[in-house]
């Protein structure tokens, strides 16, 4: 096997142009080429074509002498540099330019950008939609609830007015119903009370009741309202049976650890071996020696009998207290 050469690919693309320069004339015989051949005498055109481009030379109106190396070699490097030129306009009509490149780059960007916004507009507005059908169904809801309410009162309404004519076809209520509708001018119902307050004017004085020795207050009227009660030595007569509300408080200023008083029902009427007197209500407080100020409160209700006495004493040879008004009272409220 014959080994093969490689060849610059200059001097292939020279051996090309020079076969085809000779082959141009072979067929007259009479003209040589640049080794001693003959060249024609006739005028001739030798083409070359290669890649895109063509090479015409021509030898004028007679060529009578050999053809020089160095022409056919500046034929061929002509066509080497026409090709050469025409493979780089190609190659750079192929390549992609920067400022092409980035007007892409920002078409696609906004593009993006765009179909990003539509997207998030749909779904904003289907958002939106289901807000309203919401809140149509919540007022719906609503105005289902109220009428409802509005039915149920005008079914209340009716039927406490069906009971309202029935309760008046009987006598006794008809009779009620016509002493209400009368008209009259209104009167208020006031409840008897009385409310004893200190007099300043008397000393306190001491009071023995089963061998203990008590402290008793000087009283006055403060209150009174209507003729149950009375104000009568230092205590509270009653004029009318029934049940009172009786209440008590005094401001101490005793510096001995424990101070109170006891509100004591003087009976009217003594059946057998009792006790003339009970205690109804007892109050009892602590005193600060360094701070002895200290208020006690008591209060109920009870059944007095025509006749009673309520009192109020102190279980205590002595007292250091206030005499003043709003600090220290005893009062009772006829309930009925």
């Amino acid at each position: 096997m014959l080994a093969q050469t490689k060849l610059n690919p200059v001097e292939g693309r020279k051996r090309e142009l020079r076969k085809t320069f000779l082959h141009s004339g072979t067929s007259e015989g009479n003209v040589r080429d640049y080794s001693g051949n003959l060249l024609r005498e006739e005028d001739h055109h030798l083409q070359a074509e290669s890649a895109g481009f063509t090479v015409q030379v021509s030898d004028g109106p007679r060529c009578s002498c050999e053809l020089r190396r160095d022409c056919l070699d500046s034929l061929t490097m002509a066509a080497l540099a026409g090709e050469k030129s025409g493979a780089g306009k190609e190659a750079g009509e192929g390549r992609l330019s920067w400022p092409v490149f980035l007007l892409a780059l920002a078409a696609f960007t906004s593009s993006s950008l765009s179909a990003l916004s539509l997207h998030q507009l749909v779904v904003l507005r289907a958002e939106v939609e289901g807000l309203k059908s919401e809140v149509w169904r919540r007022k719906e809801e609503g105005q289902g609830v109220r009428h409802r309410g509005q039915g149920e009162n005008i079914s209340s309404r009716r039927s406490s007015q069906e009971y309202l004519q029935q309760s008046e076809s009987r006598p006794g209520f008809t009779a009620i119903r016509r002493r209400r509708m009368v008209p009259g001018p209104e009167t208020l119902v006031s409840q008897p009370c009385l409310q004893l307050l200190p007099n300043h004017n008397r000393k306190m004085f001491t009071k023995e009741i089963s061998s203990a020795i008590y402290t008793g207050l000087p009283w006055q009227a403060g209150l009174r309202r209507g003729s149950a009660l009375e104000a009568e030595n230092d205590r509270m007569l009653v004029r009318e049976e029934g049940y009172y509300f009786v209440y008590s408080q005094v401001y101490y200023r005793d510096a001995t650890f424990a101070m109170g008083h006891v509100v004591t029902r003087w009976k009217s009427h003594v059946v057998g071996g009792e006790h003339s007197f009970v205690f109804l209500f007892r109050c009892i407080q602590t005193m600060d020696p360094d701070n002895p100020y200290n208020t006690c409160y008591t209060g109920g209700i009870v059944k007095l009998d025509v006749g009673d006495y309520v009192e109020l004493l102190i279980p205590r040879p002595s007292a250091n207290l206030s005499l003043d008004g709003d600090s220290t009272f005893l009062g009772a409220i006829k309930l009925g």
